[in-house]
């Protein structure tokens, strides 16, 4: 855990601190998810609740806390080094989602403070170099508004969404159910970080559309209702929109939908875009179509573990979703599309088979895999990232040459795509080859600015300047800098013959923007220079000891001098070819979205070869065309575990296999992983990826539903059974015959009766009416029973065994009803006292009127089924003729000696079940 360092502490002289103090205490109330973080040069401070949110978050201890002012006026303070700020500042917003706004003085000594920067979850673009620096940015922003409204007497609801990292607008316009249906499966597709909502009560809807936003990872705002007002939005687009021609944004079919336009408006106003010049045009403005996408809800994205639920999740516990077994990817870009991908399965069967068609050249051609992910790929920088900064005229000359490369290496990408010979080469062109040579052409004149004006030498160095031979003094000054440096080169080899080292082995010559030039030797070696006075150490630490000689300080000083001279110079030049390059934002973000491509092509081709048994491809069918059939499935997460030996099981949908598939079974026998290992290769499948089976008959489904899982909201004041119920009534409102449900456990939150009643009603319903693709895990045994009437429910059970004593979990799926409840020896596995599970054995045989022995093998309890309806029979026999005897005509006695000759007939039986109910009676 990172610490305060000494130097680092809140100095400040009485006038300072009440200056300060009355400032601070004078700034407007804010939500306590939004931080405010003082700069103040060296370190930071955060003061009142941030101020002990900082100390329980970052530091574990109030120790750290410190406070300013005297009597009432008293303000909690944190300081916080750099290295505390932007831990603190990324686990804020990554993980917490919380706001952040980072105050800066304009005049040094005077308390006028202002918000130099904002960032929240869903905007993350001016802390972007604090919470990525040079690593890899792999979450995805986005802030969306709702406003709701009527049409026609219809509910409609109207969202505007911005994903600034992406430069992407889009407004969405739809009608809706009471449950909001479409805005859950939307806020799935989107994965937006933010919502903004209106102040105020929305209406009879407010309670169901913020039960909906619960639902979902999102930072919800309120703000003015005036700000959700499409009077100024068309100027307000055409100002941020990238428009071709003449085109007038004010003309486009995206304004029509004028409850999504303003509810765009309200996000263009919070993200403050129209205070950034570099935004103007440079967003994409477009309609989002929910149809062209699987609904998935918030229920199902969840249950089918699509992703890590929080961020500041291990590596480790990624493994265990699916965009952690899938990504294989090798960029930023690819990771964060991957993602989207997995979020937006695709419904359109053409455009589904082009991705199968294109992973399928991955998997079979393994030069062409290695060469991606090995060669080309790694090599690729985040394009979005770097078009951001060019816009925001931030972008270094490194972040140019950087480019520069990545499009140098282009054609070589190309003709090792081309090299592949096999089917489906027309679509690898159509879809990579053609536009990634069409866009070097478009960056060519690009590659010829950057290799006349920047020093390729230099650069491969990891010093990014211009040519010397560009400008005469550049030129003048880049001559003095190499005679130094070959005096530089001369005071190595003279320091090695003195301390009797082997130059550029034993003794470094190194640099670093921080110090320059400097010596190194191990530690080892650090003997030679201890108590030497011709040697300056600068430091000591596990790499070795870095020290200078006077000279080489000398000319270290001169060295640096005539650096920043050179840079200063270049400074100009710098500027032009910044400005240039910024013309070619759009060609950037076109080369990132098709590498982008790419890379999740080769990532779901490199998962497929790398399954413990490899994925195979799936056969699509047209949606409507009612066949699900899976062999062998596996889970894709739980497969690669250590230790794990997956036992596959079958799933076949259609007319003869049905389309209502009751899984009873004991705990712990894999219904829900059954479940579950359905949905996800499905999902998978609409993907585009291969899937973990042997062979697969998929068609296409346009939604896949889910009910898995029970616990408490108690945040939320929400129970069990509560839960049930909402994600129940979502299914049935939104299900259709092409939907997919997963139902596991119904009704477990109230009582037998109850449960079982609402389990009947739902399965039928749904069986009957919706004719969804459906599977339903349950311990209703008697629910087992609808199979007899209703055509399409088909019944299975996970199978186990009690021989030997011992309770044996087999975890495959076979056709039939559960025999008997496991329960009680579920808990002889989880070690009850023996005096308890006895007693449970005898209760339950008292309740359910059962016979034999609690360890008979799974023959045995076949038998004693049949046993029992053979016994039921002659009981039901015995009531109907006594029931037939003639009240009226016999007398008491004669009615007593009837009787009991029926008794006898039924006691002659050698019937086991009919000997236990009268051994019982006599009990």
């Amino acid at each position: 855990m990172a610490t305060v360092q000494p130097k680092e502490q809140l100095t400040l002289d009485g006038v300072s601190e009440q200056g300060f103090l009355a400032f601070y205490n004078n700034l407007p109330e804010k939500p306590n998810t939004s931080v405010r973080v003082f700069d103040r040069g060296d370190y930071y401070t955060v003061h009142g609740q941030d101020a002990l949110l900082a100390a329980r978050e970052l530091f574990r201890t109030n120790s750290v806390v410190k406070l300013l002012g005297s009597g009432s006026n008293k303000v909690e303070s944190v300081v916080l080094s750099r290295l505390n700020f932007e831990s603190f500042v990324r686990d804020l917003l990554i993980v917490k989602h919380y706001r952040v706004e980072l105050y800066k003085q304009n005049t040094s000594g005077k308390n006028d403070w202002q918000v130099e920067y904002k960032a929240s979850p869903g905007n993350l673009s001016q802390f972007e170099e604090v919470l990525f620096g040079n690593t890899d940015q792999t979450v995805t922003t986005g802030v969306i508004a709702v406003k709701l409204g009527t049409e026609n007497g219809q509910r409609v609801v109207g969202v505007g969404y911005v994903d600034v990292g992406g430069r992407v607008v889009r407004v969405c316009q739809f009608g809706d159910s009471g449950s909001f249906t479409n805005l859950a499966a939307l806020l799935v597709q989107l994965g937006p970080r933010e919502c903004l909502l209106p102040t105020g009560d929305l209406g009879p809807d407010t309670a169901k559309l913020k039960q909906v936003l619960s639902r979902s990872s999102l930072l919800v705002t309120e703000r003015k209702r005036s700000e959700f007002s499409n009077k100024d939005a068309g100027q307000d687009l055409s100002r941020l929109v990238r428009t071709k021609g003449s085109t007038n944004v004010a003309a486009r079919p995206e304004m029509d939908k004028t409850l999504a336009v303003a509810a765009l408006a309200a996000v263009i106003k919070y993200l403050e875009l129209l205070g950034d010049e570099s935004n103007f045009n440079q967003y994409n403005l477009s309609m989002y179509d929910l149809g062209q996408y699987m609904r998935l809800d918030t229920s199902a994205a969840k249950a089918l573990h699509i992703e890590p639920q929080s961020e500041g999740m291990s590596s480790s516990s990624r493994t265990h979703t699916l965009l952690g077994v899938l990504d294989k990817c090798r960029t930023p870009l690819g990771h964060r599309t991957l993602l989207q991908w997995l979020r937006q399965p695709l419904v359109d069967i053409n455009k589904i088979e082009e991705r199968q068609d294109l992973v399928e050249v991955i998997v079979s051609d393994i030069d062409l895999r290695d060469s991606l992910g090995e060669e080309h790929l790694r090599r690729v920088p985040d394009l979005a990232r770097l078009a951001r900064k060019l816009s925001r005229k931030a972008a270094t000359l490194q972040d140019c040459y950087r480019l520069y490369q990545c499009v140098e290496r282009l054609p070589n990408l190309c003709e090792a795509i081309a090299k592949y010979e096999g089917p489906h080469t027309t679509t690898l062109a159509a879809v990579f080859t053609t536009p990634l040579m069409e866009l070097v052409t478009d960056l060519s004149k690009y590659q010829e600015m950057i290799e006349t004006t920047v020093d390729m030498s230099q650069a491969s160095q990891g010093q990014f300047v211009i040519k010397p031979d560009f400008d005469d003094t550049l030129a003048e000054l880049r001559t003095t800098m190499n005679g130094l440096e070959e005096e530089i080169e001369g005071q190595l080899r003279k320091a090695a013959k003195d301390l009797c080292l082997e130059a550029a082995k034993t003794i470094k010559l190194e640099s670093n923007s921080q110090l320059g030039y400097f010596f190194r030797i191990t530690l080892k070696e650090e003997k030679g220079i201890r108590n030497n006075r011709t040697y300056t150490v600068l430091d000591t630490n596990k790499t070795g000891v870095r020290f200078r000689n006077s000279r080489l300080t000398q000319l270290n000083e001169q060295h640096q001098s005539a650096k920043e001279e050179y840079l200063s110079q270049q400074k100009a030049i710098v500027d032009e070819i910044m400005t240039i390059a910024g013309g070619y934002i759009e060609v950037v973000q076109n080369l990132g979205e098709v590498l982008a491509t790419l890379d999740c092509i080769y990532a779901l081709g490199s998962a497929a070869v790398c399954a413990p048994v490899p994925y195979i491809r799936p056969h699509l069918l047209d949606k409507g065309s009612g066949r699900l059939e899976l062999t062998n499935l596996r889970h894709p997460c739980l497969e690669v575990q250590d230790n794990v030996s997956y036992i596959p099981n079958n799933c076949m949908f259609g007319e003869d296999g049905g389309k209502f598939h009751i899984i009873t079974g004991p705990n712990m026998g894999g219904k829900s992983t059954f479940l579950r290992s359905v949905g996800v290769a499905v999902l998978m499948a609409q993907v585009g990826s291969f899937i973990p089976c042997d062979s697969a008959h998929i068609s296409i489904v346009d939604t896949i539903l889910a009910r898995v899982g029970a616990g408490d909201c108690l945040l939320k004041g929400v129970s069990t059974f509560m839960a049930e119920m909402l994600e129940t009534a979502t299914i049935l409102r939104s299900a259709n015959s092409d939907s997919l449900i997963i139902i596991d456990e119904l009704g477990r939150g109230t009582s037998t009766y109850d449960g079982f009643g609402l389990a009947w009603a739902i399965s039928e319903h749904i069986a009957k009416e919706l004719r969804s693709y459906c599977l339903f895990a349950t311990h209703f045994h008697e629910l087992t029973a609808l199979a007899d009437e209703v055509q399409t429910v088909r019944n299975f059970h996970v199978t186990a065994t009690t021989a030997h004593g011992a309770l044996t979990l087999l975890y495959k799926v076979k056709p039939g009803a559960c025999d008997r409840s496991f329960g009680i020896h579920v808990a002889e596995l989880a070690n009850f006292p023996q005096s308890v599970i006895q007693y449970a054995k005898r209760k339950a045989g008292e309740l359910e009127d059962d016979f034999g022995d609690e360890d008979d093998s799974e023959e045995a309890v076949k038998k004693r089924k049949l046993q029992r309806q053979e016994g039921e029979k002659l009981v039901d026999e015995f009531v109907s003729k006594a029931a037939a005897l003639d009240m009226e005509g016999l007398t008491d006695d004669e009615l007593v000696t009837e009787v009991g000759k029926l008794r006898q007939e039924v006691m002659a039986s050698t019937n086991p079940y009919i000997k236990h109910l009268l051994l019982v009676k006599e009990d």
